[in-house]
């Protein structure tokens, strides 16, 4: 692996996993989560703003089978050391769906991208997507016993099923 190419073990860490968040909107769960990345020095404080605004104009609900999951991004310019945020809520929220934005589903878990390399965006859709296209994964993840237990269900997830 050379220095400039990151992979998902990479960009995932303990610290960046919120479990039981306990939010009661789209909104207050993005916020938290952006604050989260802000407050930890991932990312400039105009990530926040960014990350609201990007979710209002291309949603970030999965329209899949199964559990709900999003997948919020946003430009790298607000981004001072890329990481993924992953958030498994208390309690679902209605996220607007990426295919439909007419569609809203309740999601319950989100994985938040904050590259600050934008070829990243798109390989770490892809692997997400493919990992969260197994409803074993999800199902895992849901039921895990806290934080560290869902940290290794991800990085496990990834290396099965990732590309």
């Amino acid at each position: 692996m050379t220095s400039t190419s990151l992979q998902f073990s990479d960009l995932v860490k303990p610290e960046c996993i919120l479990d039981n968040l306990q939010v009661g909107s789209r909104e207050e769960a993005l916020t938290t989560m952006a604050r989260h990345l802000v407050d930890a020095g991932y990312c400039h404080d105009s990530f926040v703003e960014a990350i609201l605004e990007r979710e209002r104009i291309h949603p970030s609900g999965l329209p899949m089978p199964g559990h709900k999951i999003a997948i919020p991004h946003t430009d790298a310019e607000h981004v001072q050391s890329s990481v993924i945020l992953f958030a498994r809520l208390q309690n679902p929220v209605r996220f607007q769906s990426m295919g439909d934005p007419d569609e809203a589903i309740p999601v319950q878990m989100i994985s938040m991208f904050a590259l600050k390399e934008k070829k990243l965006i798109g390989d770490m859709l892809e692997t997400l997507i493919t990992v969260y296209q197994h409803n074993e994964v999800l199902d895992a993840i849901l039921n895990a016993d806290g934080r560290d237990a869902i940290f290794h269900l991800l990085q496990d997830a990834v290396r099965t099923h990732g590309k």
